[in-house]
């Protein structure tokens, strides 16, 4: 195939993706992310994460946790390893481990623009259910010593925060991210989008000093800085890949909701590789090339969550017992949620 077609079908691919669907979605995500990080005090989480927290506690807040990162799998190892260190018990932790890849508020968003809310919804459904399960699995059968974090100085920071500030200012982020992907008319669309955003900067000047806004816009370039040129990249060989993939490969093997089409994906995606938020235009591709949805979802419980990389790092850090349990749950439940979603969700 000519070179010069490739490249206009990575081109149209960017454009289709990121330009004429995502940007309502994509830049609000950035803030979003950048404000959830700089200015929710992450510290007041991690006490609750140890051995002697109530499970009904430290779950949920390994969940919550997860979902304030934009990660990807390998990204998150080090976050992972820091939080056991801290005092985290294994199980939260892991919990924490499965969630920042598979659900934090960037990967859930942009999944809803590009694939569909009700796909969004099963996928963090089933991704938050996993983490759950996996984290109880392997703390009722690790050996390792569970120390109690340190909470002290963790508390007197957590005590000074100031919610209600946080609320309005998420709901302003959060309202523009509705009102552009839910909006259709433009005349109503722009002009509540505009009034939001100045909502936005008059709760922002008015509620958080500068070095706090400073932070957030800090942080929400980070964001942009690392995952846009990946994302446009992965955009842009995803556009290649379809313009040369015979049109009836992707039917032949997976384009039912049958066990081996649910499991091919899924090995697919625990041995590729790819970075945070590719696998949503890549999924998006393999959706419309005919891949049911059922080893869709699959494919995507599976992708961000683990690679060959990340066990690896994953090994040195639980053990080989451990490891080896975590990979097979995974591939486990992931195939289980393919054929599920497949047979009662979306049924042919």
């Amino acid at each position: 195939m000519d070179v010069s077609v490739l490249l206009l079908a990575g081109l149209a691919a960017i454009y289709d993706y990121v330009l004429a669907h995502t940007l309502f979605c994509l830049v609000p995500a950035f803030f979003i992310a950048g404000a959830m990080s700089a200015l929710i005090p992450k510290a007041m989480l991690l006490p609750y994460l140890g051995k002697e927290s109530p499970k009904h506690v430290a779950y949920p807040i390994a969940v919550v946790a997860g979902l304030l990162l934009a990660v990807c799998s390998c990204t998150v190892l080090p976050l992972f390893a820091g939080i056991r260190k801290g005092g985290a018990g294994i199980g939260p932790a892991i919990a924490f481990l499965y969630t920042a890849p598979a659900t934090n508020i960037m990967a859930i968003l942009y999944t809803g623009s590009l694939i569909g809310w009700d796909f969004a919804l099963a996928r963090i459904i089933f991704s938050i259910a996993f983490a759950v399960i996996i984290g109880f699995i392997i703390s009722k059968m690790t050996d390792h010593d569970e120390k109690k974090a340190e909470t002290d100085a963790f508390m007197k920071h957590a005590d000074g925060a100031d919610t209600r500030r946080l609320i309005y200012l998420f709901g302003a982020l959060i309202g523009i991210l509705l009102v552009g992907t839910r909006i259709s008319e433009d005349s109503v669309k722009y002009p509540l989008v505009i009034g939001l955003i100045v909502l936005t900067w008059w709760i922002s000047s008015r509620q958080f000093t500068k070095e706090e806004v400073s932070s957030w816009m800090y942080e929400t370039w980070g964001f942009a800085r690392t995952i846009a040129p990946l994302l446009i990249i992965g955009v842009f060989a995803s556009g290649m890949i379809r313009a040369v993939m015979p049109p009836d490969l992707i039917p032949a093997y997976v384009g039912d909701n049958s066990l081996l089409a649910v499991v091919i994906p899924v090995l697919f995606g625990i041995f590729v590789y790819f970075p945070t938020l590719v696998e949503v235009p890549m999924a998006r591709m393999f959706l419309d090339l005919g891949m049911a949805k059922g080893p869709l979802l699959a494919y995507m419980l599976a992708d961000p969550v683990i690679s060959l990389p990340s066990i690896l790092v994953v090994r040195k850090i639980m053990g080989n017992r451990e490891t080896l349990v975590y990979v097979l749950l995974i591939f486990a439940f992931t195939v289980i949620a393919g054929l599920l979603a497949g047979r009662f969700l979306w049924a042919a």
